[in-house]
């Protein structure tokens, strides 16, 4: 099995200056490209020499938790009703 080789394209390349303490201002494009805002986290990956950014997605799981009452009440009412 030959290994896959991930091919991407480059949409926007910019310059950001590293600052005291290790900070770095993105250029808008960037910010506007990525969809991120002040205080979203930020995925740095390192890969041969490569740096890759890309926003962390929070994710919706249990957003509704509580909908139903107890969860374990509500599974055994529902396999109640299909027997």
């Amino acid at each position: 099995m030959k290994p896959q080789i991930q091919i991407s394209k480059i949409i926007s390349e910019s310059k950001a200056t590293l600052r005291k303490r290790n900070q770095i201002t993105l250029p808008a494009e960037v910010i506007d490209l990525l969809g991120v805002r002040e205080g979203d986290t930020l995925l740095i990956s390192l890969e041969e020499g490569c740096a890759t950014l890309r926003p962390v997605r929070h994710s919706y799981a249990g957003i509704a938790k509580g909908v139903y009452g107890d969860a374990g009440n509500y599974v055994a009412r529902e396999r109640a009703a299909w027997e």
